[in-house]
């Protein structure tokens, strides 16, 4: 074998671990996007950077043209190989690392995917090097490494009849198992605040009963289908599901896999509005939790938002038990006097939020009853009486409940209180923003301690077309609280930064940051004891606007 040949190969080989390695990032982002093929090819163009190495096709398809000209000589073709080598080397060592917020885990489906991809690359790679011809031209199938976008998504394609039959074998046993257990299911959905009401939920209903929630944001059927598979026992006699959504229909299926008794609807509003298309895909998709309760299933709806005190009406005229709860801000005319249970008084302490809960019917034996909060933000209010209507509804009394919600935590990354370095406040809401939960949060950075507040925010997203306008009066609100603002990300950032502007916010005042590396520098610089500091939003990996560029 010639000297020529086994540079050859060898840079084959090359080629295919860069190959096999940029399939674990695509793998990555095709996790994140719940192996769906058309939300991972709509990623794709909208990072192309990410997924083709300029370098690479400039490089290689220069060296291309080069040895196609009928005067190269042929042995230039060895040293271009070795050169070729190193190049792809070069490439590997000093590919950029960015730490992912949610590394890629290697599931069982995680392992299936990537090992039939890494086996059609080396096939590909295999048959492409036997055929090649033995003039330099050949030099062509070293871009070869850029078929991996392409590869991983005919290997998902594939793999989906294979994946649909275990997955239906696991839903299957899921239904199965709570049919026998049959503990009391309350599914919570809404566009934000499910997850801290499930939070709050069950650290009250624990206080008497066996409860068992989803963790963490596991409000998908698979992630649900586990909780309910490896956790769930004789034992429990609530279990509080978390049901998130990305379409129509999506509701309905985690409604037939845990047969909820009692739903609660938080909010409809823009929260991935760019995958449902319209708020009324919104409603109607959050509407099949209430639409999949049994006949006597109770309906609670947190009627401080429009759409959903409309629901409640729809709801009640059916004849299915509806219960309702607001505050006295809420927008809603005539709520007052429909909501089961109504938040006045709403304040902050020095130790959270304290209001007065109201009970307008007789279903509830409440009036004037003080209620103190670890908690911040006032759309905690709402939270809260979502938790107090059920946990009233489940027979534990308002002393028992009250002294619950003295005792509950706050919520992972969503107005969390915690002490940083130097004596500087932290508050951690970096659990993907809302419109509402992030003007909440301005309002609890404005109301604690008396030095600078600071935020940090790469913006909002999956608001669809209400994404500009949202996140520019997120700058525009932010120009009223804040005395420094740092942005991270420059293209995802443009529309705060554009509502800063528009409130005359001082440029000086603005800092732009590519990463939370950066962050961390201008904030060692620019804080001190007594300043408190706001981190609002924590963008997926997907919009990671620095990975992108990689």
């Amino acid at each position: 074998m010639s000297l020529s040949t086994i540079l050859f190969y060898f840079a084959t080989l090359t080629c295919l671990t860069r190959a096999i390695i940029r399939t674990a990032s695509g793998l990555h982002i095709l996790q994140l996007d719940g192996y769906k093929t058309g939300r991972y090819l709509k990623w794709i163009r909208q990072h192309p950077t990410n997924c083709f190495e300029v370098k690479e096709i400039l490089v290689i398809g220069g060296f291309l043209i080069l040895t196609v000209l009928p005067q190269f000589p042929d042995r230039w073709f060895s040293p271009l190989c070795a050169g070729l080598i190193i190049f792809q080397i070069s490439l590997i060592i000093r590919r950029k690392k960015v730490k992912a917020k949610k590394p890629l885990v290697y599931t069982a489906r995680a392992k299936r995917v990537f090992g039939l991809a890494i086996c059609l690359l080396a096939a590909t790679a295999t048959a492409l090097a036997l055929v090649a011809k033995t003039n330099p031209s050949r030099i062509a199938i070293f871009l070869f490494s850029e078929i991996t976008v392409i590869n991983l998504t005919v290997v998902n394609l594939l793999i989906y009849p294979l994946e649909r039959t275990i997955n239906e074998a696991y839903l299957l046993s899921a239904r199965r198992r709570i049919k026998t257990l049959q503990p009391r299911v309350i599914g919570i959905t809404g566009s934000y605040g499910k997850t801290s009401t499930k939070y709050i939920l069950h650290q009250i209903l624990s206080r008497k009963f066996n409860t068992l929630m989803t963790p963490n944001s596991y409000n998908t059927p698979m992630g649900i289908c586990k909780v309910i598979r490896s956790d769930l026992t004789a034992e429990h006699e609530i279990f509080i599901v978390e049901m998130g959504a990305y379409k129509r229909g999506d509701i309905r299926e985690l409604c037939n896999l845990a047969s909820p008794q009692i739903g609660i609807l938080t909010a409809v509003g823009p929260q991935h509005l760019e995958r449902f298309k319209s708020i009324e895909n919104i409603a109607k998709g959050k509407y099949e939790l209430i639409e999949s309760l049994p006949a006597d299933g109770l309906a609670v709806f947190n009627c401080d938002n429009e759409i959903c005190a409309g629901l409640a009406d729809k709801r009640e005229r059916t004849g299915n038990p509806v219960r309702r709860y607001a505050t006295e801000a809420s927008p809603v005319a005539s709520v007052a006097d429909t909501a089961d249970l109504i938040a006045t008084n709403v304040r902050y302490t020095d130790n959270g939020l304290a209001f007065t809960v109201d009970a307008n019917t007789e279903r509830f034996n409440i009036s004037g009853a003080e209620i103190q909060t670890r908690l911040l933000g006032k759309h905690n209010v709402s939270n809260i009486l979502a938790a107090m209507t059920v946990a009233v509804e489940c027979g534990m009394t308002l002393d028992e409940i009250r002294e619950a919600i003295d005792k509950v935590e706050p919520v992972p990354h969503r107005l969390q209180l915690t002490a940083g370095a130097g004596g500087v406040t932290i508050i951690d809401d970096s659990f993907n923003a809302n419109p509402v939960g992030a003007k909440a949060a301005l309002e609890a950075l404005n109301e604690i301690g008396n030095g600078k507040k600071v935020l940090v925010t790469p913006g909002m997203v999956e608001l669809g077309e209400k994404a500009y306008e949202e996140n520019r009066k997120l700058g525009e609100e932010a120009a009223d609280v804040c005395d420094l603002v740092i942005l991270v990300g420059p293209i995802q950032t443009k529309p705060i930064l554009d509502g800063l502007k528009a409130a005359g916010y001082p440029s000086q005042q603005i800092i732009v940051a590519l990463n939370l590396e950066e962050v961390k520098q201008h904030l060692v610089t620019h804080v001190q004891a007594g300043d408190v500091v706001l981190f609002e939003n924590d963008l997926p990996d997907s919009y990671n606007e620095e990975k992108a560029a990689s």
